[in-house]
């Protein structure tokens, strides 16, 4: 982890070095808070540094805007809390079962709701209910993606890569230098045409791996209206938590 000190406040980012990235440096802050800067392989630390520090007010702006909505939308996984699934909104229910040996996650009339033993898991009932709600998701991403990078690469005329369903919190998807996709479960929660904004983005990868000015071209000629599904994906990102 780097740093830079500005005023009182301390910035900490991690650079991603790449070789396919040629002159340009990129900051971005994720969802989670975390600064990246991506970067060609032969960066300077202090040209990194001065990049930073260049946006150092816009950074801390934009991570208190976040820390902001992070506090707001903190679970705490009791009844009637929101959570999010292809974009549609759902009220969280919990149901206690004696019967019931593992917790169950399930939708239902617009709902989700959990279905658990009321002993919990050696009393620690919230953090049953965030990793069985947690691993629903994975299970739906883990069901739903492929499907999508399936009809989207029959679109582009593209072998179906491998897809993968990580834990990715600073990046909602990957492709690797061996062409496999790998996708951030969290945007699971997210609109289906975000979903498919990010998975067109990665199939465009396996033919453009740098995001040069053919890779944003060959994305528009996909997916022309690309440019609004990035800026609300990075506008409504921060929200799609467990």
């Amino acid at each position: 982890m780097n740093k830079i000190i500005f005023g009182r406040k301390t910035i900490n980012f991690s650079v991603i070095r790449s070789t396919r990235r040629k002159k340009t440096i990129a900051l971005s802050i994720e969802p989670t808070g975390d600064v990246l800067v991506r970067a060609p392989m032969n960066t300077t630390y202090s040209r990194l540094t001065h990049v930073v520090k260049s946006k150092a007010e816009w950074i801390i702006t934009k991570m208190g805007s976040l820390n902001d909505v992070s506090q707001q939308l903190k679970k705490e996984f009791v009844s009637g809390e929101s959570f999010y699934y292809l974009g549609r909104h759902m009220r969280l229910k919990i149901l206690k079962d004696r019967d019931v040996k593992k917790t169950v996650v399930r939708m239902y009339r617009g709902r989700l709701e959990v279905i658990m033993n009321p002993a919990g898991k050696n009393g620690k009932v919230p953090e049953e209910i965030r990793d069985a709600i947690t691993e629903w998701y994975k299970i739906q991403a883990a069901r739903r993606i492929p499907e999508r990078v399936e009809i989207y690469a029959n679109k582009m005329g593209l072998k179906a890569p491998g897809v993968f369903i990580r834990d990715q919190k600073k990046i909602w998807g990957s492709c690797s230098s061996k062409g496999v996709l790998r996708f951030n479960w969290r945007i699971i929660m997210a609109p289906m045409s975000l979903v498919d904004y990010v998975v067109v983005h990665e199939l465009c990868h396996l033919k453009y791996r740098n995001h040069s000015k053919s890779f944003w071209k060959y994305l528009g000629m996909i997916m022309p209206d690309y440019e609004k599904r990035r800026e609300r994906l990075k506008r409504e990102g921060a929200g799609w938590r467990v």
